[in-house]
C-alpha cells in the first residue's frame, strides 16, 4: 500500500507540473472547469497506472480535441470531438496500441466513432459461469487486431441512429499446459475471425464526453457475426448502456450506470460478456467471471476536496450468467469503494484516479486516467 501511494503521489506531481508547464503550448485558455471556452488543441501525457490485471503499466497517450463551429446562430452548438492515441506496456508483458475517435460533424448532423487496435495480451482464464473459483485460473496469451467503424446520423438533437462494422482477428494462442483451453473444449480456444455488422442507436445529452456533470447517455446496439461476412463464428449480441448524471450542487455529481450484454449462438469465449475491470464492478480482476450474458449497475458520488483534489464513493452489483436461472442472490457480485481524484486538465475535466474497491473476493487498487464512466 505504501508503495502504491508513493508512486501515485509522484505521478500526480509529474502530471501537475506537466499540465502547468505545457498550458500555453497546448492552447488551454484558463483553468475553468467548464467546457465553454475549450479551443482546438493537443494534449499529451505520459501514462503510469496500476490495475490488478496489468500490475504497473507505463506508456503515453495523446488527445487531439476540437470543435467544428456553426455556420450561423441557427445551427446547433457542436460538442467537443476527440481523437485519442495510446500505447502502453505492462508489468505482465502486455502490449497495447490503440487509436479511437469520437467526432461530431457541423451542427452535429453526424457522429463518427471508431477504433483501431493491436494487442499482444497475456491474460487469465477462470472457466465459464458465475461460480468459478480462483483455483481454476490458467494463463493464456494471444494477439488481437481490431477495427470498428461507426457511422451515425442525427435524427433530432442528441439522438443518433446508424450502423457499425466490426472486424477482429484473434490469433497466436498459447496456453498453460494441461488447462481447459488446451483441451479444445471451449469455443474459440484457438482464435479466429470475427466479422459483424451492427445497428446502433444513441441518445447523448451529456455536457462533456470525458467527464460529464449533467445529462444522460442511452446507447443500444445489436451485432450479427456470420460466416457470410467472413466470420469464423455465428452469433449475435444485444447491448445496452445507460448513464445519467445529476449535479446536486456545483461540482457535486451523482452518477448512475447500467450495462448489459446478451449473446446468443456459437459465442467464442473471447467475445463473451465478462465481469471485472477498472470501470463497472471494480473489485474484481478483469475477466474474472465470463459467460454469454452480463447485467450490472453502479452508482457513484463525486465531490471536490481542495485545489484540484476530489473524492468519490461508489457501489455496484451485477453478474454474468448463461441462462436466467443461473442468477442467484448468494452469487451476485457486489462492489463498494472510494477513491481520490486529481484534475490534470481542468478545462477538459481530465482526472487521474486512485480507487480502492472491495468485492466478494477481497479488495483491489486501481490507479488510472479518466473516470470509470
Amino acid at each position: 500500500m505504501k508503495k502504491i501511494i508513493f508512486y501515485c503521489l509522484c505521478s500526480i506531481f509529474l502530471f501537475s507540473t506537466f499540465s502547468f508547464s505545457q498550458k500555453k503550448f497546448l492552447g488551454f485558455s484558463s483553468l475553468s472547469d467548464t467546457i465553454e471556452s475549450t479551443k482546438n488543441g493537443t494534449f499529451f501525457i505520459p501514462l503510469l497506472y496500476y490495475t490488478p490485471d496489468t500490475r504497473w503499466a507505463a506508456g503515453a497517450a495523446g488527445v487531439y480535441y476540437f470543435k467544428i463551429p456553426p455556420k450561423d446562430s441557427t445551427e446547433y452548438k457542436t460538442r467537443t470531438s476527440n481523437i485519442q492515441l495510446l500505447a502502453d506496456y505492462t508489468q505482465n508483458r502486455q502490449a497495447d496500441l490503440w487509436a479511437t475517435w469520437n467526432v461530431f460533424t457541423r451542427n452535429e448532423n453526424y457522429l463518427l466513432k471508431g477504433d483501431l487496435r493491436f494487442r499482444n495480451f497475456p491474460d487469465k482464464f477462470y472457466g465459464l459461469g458465475n461460480n468459478t473459483t480462483k483455483s481454476q485460473m490458467e494463463s493464456y496469451s494471444y494477439n488481437l487486431i481490431q477495427i470498428k467503424s461507426m457511422f451515425l446520423k442525427k435524427i433530432k438533437p442528441n439522438f443518433f441512429l446508424g450502423f457499425d462494422y466490426e472486424f477482429e482477428n484473434e490469433y497466436g494462442f498459447k496456453y498453460s499446459p494441461g488447462g481447459t483451453l488446451e483441451t479444445g473444449s471451449i469455443t474459440g480456444y484457438n482464435g479466429g475471425i470475427g466479422s459483424a455488422v451492427g445497428i446502433i442507436s444513441v441518445y447523448d445529452s451529456r455536457d462533456f464526453i470525458i467527464n460529464a456533470q449533467k445529462g444522460m447517455l442511452l446507447e443500444m446496439s445489436t451485432y450479427l457475426f456470420n460466416n457470410v461476412l467472413g466470420s469464423s463464428f455465428n452469433f449475435f449480441n444485444v447491448n445496452t448502456t445507460f448513464q445519467k448524471y445529476w449535479q446536486l450542487k456545483r461540482n457535486h455529481i451523482l452518477a448512475f450506470q447500467y450495462k448489459n450484454k446478451l449473446s446468443f449462438g456459437d459465442v467464442p469465449f473471447i467475445d463473451m460478456a465478462t465481469l471485472g475491470n477498472d470501470d463497472i464492478l471494480r473489485g474484481y480482476p478483469k475477466n474474472r467471471f465470463r459467460d454469454k450474458h452480463f447485467a450490472g449497475t453502479q452508482v457513484e458520488y463525486r465531490f471536490p476536496l481542495f485545489w484540484r483534489f476530489g473524492m468519490v464513493t461508489f457501489a455496484g452489483v451485477g453478474d454474468v450468467f448463461g441462462k436466467a436461472s443461473d442468477l442467484k442472490w448468494h452469487l451476485l457480485k457486489y462492489s463498494v469503494g472510494t477513491g481520490l481524484r486529481f484534475v490534470i486538465n481542468p478545462s477538459e475535466r481530465l482526472n487521474i484516479r486512485l480507487d480502492y474497491a472491495y468485492g466478494r473476493e477481497g479488495g483491489y487498487f486501481y490507479f488510472v486516467v479518466a473516470e470509470s464512466f
